[in-house]
């Protein structure tokens, strides 16, 4: 049975930034720097501001930086609502709406966040100054590796579920322990993240909860993208770990293969695309945070050309 709980009910410290009342609900948010356009940072699954905490330092040197937990990650309270793309977008939404945030913002989504940030600059195109996705899902790649091989990619992913909710009700009970989700704690996740991530797996069910809500929701958040078609000519920035590999049988080497032209496809969305290729693992904020950074700073550089640039465009005639 899925139980969610008030994330300040949980023993999981003190919050990093400031919590946010949105409809209700506790949003945990964390700014840093000064400038225009502000920079959201999306996170990905299972993600929170912890993560991002370097590197938004860094980045808050030139600009604006805010990074906020999703609904029932981190410290903020859970949403009963399907953790699908479209629903995460909406609740983004009315994040901003509660911080006052009417200015164009760039959107820099990582893994899955991808998919919540597509779906969001689709259906707010005045809101958003910019895209990068940053080693983001692809939306159709679960649906391609679920058909591509139907009896394994299936099969692991249930068993990854299986496990999850085994997590998820250890937390609640008080009985989840570290050597439990071990293999979970992979170098990569521990430096990225360090010692107050594990302690909030350990004992905060809503996070498994969610990503086991985001990871059944994920062939329906790709279609949830597809279905809004194009981005126009919104300056879109895609960025691949190159170094990401998912295992070394040749099984895992395609769907690292795939998990990276399937990106490369995306920059079909918008006429103002680029593809960047970095020498990183999936976390390149954190291997490579300048790559990132460039990435960002360019996409403010257009987007001042494009407010100067704005004036010069000829006066709308109005037929008399």
């Amino acid at each position: 049975m899925t139980s969610f709980y008030p994330a300040s009910s949980l023993d999981l410290g003190q919050p990093v930034g400031r919590i946010v009342d949105v409809d209700g609900r506790a949003v945990h948010v964390v700014e840093m720097g000064a400038g225009a356009p502000t920079v959201w940072l999306e996170n990905g699954w299972l993600a929170t501001c912890l993560g991002w905490q370097p590197f938004q330092e860094m980045l808050a040197a030139h600009t604006r930086v805010c990074a906020y937990d999703r609904a029932g990650i981190g410290f903020s309270d859970p949403a009963g609502s399907q953790r699908c793309a479209q629903n995460e977008a909406n609740e983004f939404a009315d994040l901003l709406d509660a911080l006052g945030e009417t200015a164009p913002i760039i959107l820099l989504a990582w893994s899955g966040g991808g998919p919540v940030a597509q779906v969001f600059a689709a259906d707010y195109p005045e809101r958003v100054a910019g895209l990068i996705l940053m080693d983001a899902i692809p939306p159709t790649y679960d649906l391609w590796a679920s058909r591509t091989y139907p009896e394994r990619y299936p099969r692991e992913r249930d068993a990854q579920l299986e496990q999850v909710r085994a997590f998820a009700e250890g937390a609640a009970a008080g009985t989840l322990r570290e050597d439990d989700i071990a293999d979970w704690l992979t170098p990569e996740v521990r430096a990225v993240y360090g010692d107050r991530y594990t302690r909030q797996l350990l004992r905060n069910p809503n996070f498994w909860w969610t990503y086991s809500s985001q990871y059944q929701s994920v062939i329906a958040s790709g279609a949830q993208v597809n279905a809004k078609g194009s981005l126009g000519d919104l300056p879109l920035t895609i960025l691949i770990a190159d170094d990401f590999e998912m295992g070394a049988e040749p099984y895992h080497r395609q769907l690292g293969r795939m998990w990276r032209e399937l990106q490369v496809a995306q920059a079909q969305l918008s006429s103002r695309s680029r593809v960047i290729r970095a020498p990183a693992g999936h976390a390149i904020f954190r291997e490579q945070p300048q790559a990132v950074i460039d990435a960002v700073l360019d996409m403010i550089a257009a987007h001042a050309d494009d407010i100067h640039r704005a004036p010069d465009a000829e006066p709308e005639r109005i037929s008399r």
